[in-house]
């Protein structure tokens, strides 16, 4: 990624990070990328459409290339049970998200809630920054790890469905 790619966290634009309820360490912290507007599309036209009316995950056109092939934990119900006693990295959807993404190591994996909106994070700050990121959106956000092609679907309603990318496989 170029070095104008990404801005620094915001406390009122990324607010989840820096609230309480959550409590991101600072070295976590600095393994969170936000990206700028144009950045996050020129990843989401590389990496997930360049078809101009699909903006959102919830567009995209059936039989898209990125179908789940897997299913995952129920992300809102251990959303709801994170606390100091219970750290997202210690549940269900941490371990999904860690298998699911392990094959690189410490490649970067992105939150796309959109294409101008997205951030870039080492799978340890996914393991604990998931709240987070579904605190920003829980509306059909797309976790994606260009180096694997592998992605997740963070459904409404709790839902993860993940599997690789098709292009990325053949």
């Amino acid at each position: 990624m170029e070095d104008d790619a990404g801005r620094p966290l915001q406390p009122e634009a990324d607010w989840p990070f820096f609230d309480a309820d959550f409590s991101m360490s600072a070295q976590m912290l600095a393994q969170v990328q936000a990206l700028t507007p144009h950045a996050a599309a020129q990843l989401w036209t590389r990496h997930v459409s360049a078809q101009p009316a699909e903006t959102h995950p919830m567009q995209l056109r059936d039989g898209h290339r990125l179908q789940p092939t897997v299913s995952g934990p129920d992300w809102l119900a251990e959303f709801d049970a994170v606390s100091s006693e219970h750290p997202a990295q210690s549940g269900r959807v941490a371990a999904f998200l860690a298998s699911h993404f392990h094959a690189a190591g410490a490649a970067p994996v992105l939150f796309m809630v959109s294409r101008e909106r997205a951030y870039a994070l080492t799978p340890a700050a996914l393991a604990a920054c998931w709240p987070c990121l579904l605190a920003i959106s829980d509306e059909s956000p797309l976790l994606y790890q260009p180096v694997t092609g592998k992605f997740v679907w963070c459904r409404p309603h709790g839902a993860l469905a993940g599997g690789e990318d098709k292009l990325q496989s053949v």
